[in-house]
């Protein structure tokens, strides 16, 4: 038998072009706030065109014990009433709640992911400020720490010592509220709250929250300086419950 050699092939190594892309790197940030306008919950800033207010029933939380439809609070009739005229300054018999942020793409306001991002951003924007004015960014980035601020103050009550008397850390129910698929703005889903009280402590939501409430102490204090002792007191009000009332609070399994 004879063997035809067979000649190998020439291979050529294919040219490789420099990548031309332009990256713009102030682009991706202000894209990635995006993400926080996109989650805000009640009344809009109107960044975003396709969101509009929702969930405005938060501000009309129907101050009772849950009922069985998954109306109302965690709360006992007994604190309720001990404790109507801080809960309940107005005596319409609700509370206002409206505002925050919804979780990672449903619509629950969770109380641990809210206050780690407020957190997270505020030291962010403390210790990069220039970074964010040089973007274009510090209007932005600003109001989207108030909404996170003005939602931990609003959910904050305060006796007429200064003393907290309840926080509300959650709204919405994680196990009937990933059951919708929709819009936020056309969601009719029960909405009940979650509040950490003497009885039902919740020092981790609580302390969590005055993290975040100093930060904005520090980015406020020579801007709005009556906005930023407002921010502070209540995160050492909010740190004074967490420590005395020790417990964790509710998530339904989620956080």
């Amino acid at each position: 038998m004879v063997l035809t050699p067979i000649p190998a092939k020439t291979i050529v190594s294919a040219a490789i072009e420099e990548n031309e892309s332009t990256f713009n790197y102030a682009q991706a940030f202000q894209k990635s706030l995006y993400f926080y306008d996109a989650n805000m919950c009640g009344k809009q800033d109107g960044r975003l065109s396709y969101r509009g207010d929702c969930h405005m029933e938060d501000a009309k939380v129907p101050l009772i014990p849950k009922s069985e439809a998954g109306v109302g609070t965690n709360m006992s009739q007994s604190f309720i009433d001990a404790h109507s005229d801080v809960l309940d300054p107005d005596g319409d018999g609700t509370m206002d709640l409206q505002g925050g942020f919804h979780d990672a793409g449903d619509h629950v306001k969770f109380g641990l992911p809210q206050s780690y991002s407020a957190s997270t951003l505020g030291w962010s924007y403390y210790e990069f400020k220039d970074s964010f004015v040089e973007a274009g960014e510090q209007e932005h980035i600003e109001s989207i720490l108030r909404h996170f601020t003005d939602y931990f103050l609003r959910s904050t009550f305060r006796d007429e010592n200064g003393d907290v008397v309840a926080f509300c850390y959650q709204v919405g129910d994680g196990s009937t509220d990933h059951n919708y698929w929709g819009a936020p703005e056309l969601q009719t889903t029960p909405r009940p709250v979650w509040l950490a009280t003497s009885e039902e402590p919740a020092s981790d939501q609580c302390a969590a929250a005055a993290a975040a409430l100093a930060t904005s102490y520090l980015n406020f204090k020579e801007t709005d300086p009556e906005y930023a002792a407002k921010c502070l007191d209540t995160a050492k009000a909010l740190y004074e419950f967490a420590v005395a009332n020790r417990g964790c609070g509710f998530s339904g399994g989620f956080y």
